[in-house]
């Protein structure tokens, strides 16, 4: 599943009630984990977000049940904030878009996505987007292919390597 369209799922307690959608993922990228899944609550005016675990999942289908009832949901610690919870930078949405380059600092492209395994907070491949906007191409990566992150990703494969990987 990719995480995008896994973002904005609505999420149930175990006695089916909605108790919101989510919002956000924590990633850490270099391990390939889903380390938080973030859940909002509340309107616009008043949002709160909770972070739920693997163990709190129950099953994924077109909603997300949890194996939390209204109390157990409601024990969680909700707050304002996203950036409260987690380290900087960890958010999907700072990840998105981030610069990719292959050895000896040649630019590959942007991370456009993630295909994750959200009941077992795993990354399985990092969507690089690559190319301009009418010969738009994508490339797969995996955690074994990425050398450092910082305010950019550089990978440890050489531009023959990006190449091959991309005609694939």
């Amino acid at each position: 599943m990719k995480a995008s369209e896994f973002i904005g799922m609505r999420v149930l307690d175990s006695e089916a009630n909605e108790v919101g959608k989510v919002a956000e993922l924590a990633i850490r990228l270099k391990n390939c984990l889903v380390e938080n899944i973030f859940i909002s609550t509340g309107g616009t005016l008043n949002k709160k977000y909770f972070s739920i675990f693997e163990e709190d999942i129950a099953e994924i289908g077109d909603f997300i049940q949890l194996n939390l009832s209204k109390i157990g949901v409601e024990g969680k610690v909700h707050l304002n904030k996203l950036e409260d919870f987690t380290s900087k930078g960890s958010l999907f949405k700072n990840i998105v878009g981030k610069i990719v380059l292959a050895q000896k600092g040649m630019e590959v492209g942007k991370i456009a996505d993630m295909y994750i395994d959200p009941k077992g907070c795993l990354i399985h491949n990092v969507v690089v987007s690559t190319g301009g906007t009418f010969g738009r191409k994508y490339l797969m990566i995996s955690d074994q292919d990425i050398q450092d992150i910082g305010d950019y990703i550089i990978l440890n494969l050489t531009k023959d390597e990006v190449k091959d990987k991309i005609q694939k």
